[in-house]
């Protein structure tokens, strides 16, 4: 499997019930109930998406970033 170097920016926004994250350049989503759960879940959304290409995705290949607006 290959990995990529180019990081995927990943946009963090609250919820109701949580987070929800989303990526601008790939149909990546995914929600979770606490950041470190999002963070996991994006993790395994994002592998999921590269998986028929054969490329792996590690942790340090994604980049969240705060949708500040969403929290205030």
């Amino acid at each position: 499997m290959k990995t990529i170097k180019k990081k995927i920016r990943v946009i963090v926004e609250k919820t109701d019930t949580g987070f929800s994250a989303f990526c601008e350049d790939y149909p990546i989503f995914t929600t979770g109930r606490t950041i470190p759960e999002l963070t996991d879940n994006a993790f395994e959304a994002s592998n999921l998406y590269f998986e028929e290409e054969g490329v792996t995705i590690t942790h340090a290949n994604l980049k969240f970033e705060i949708d500040f607006k969403q929290f205030f």
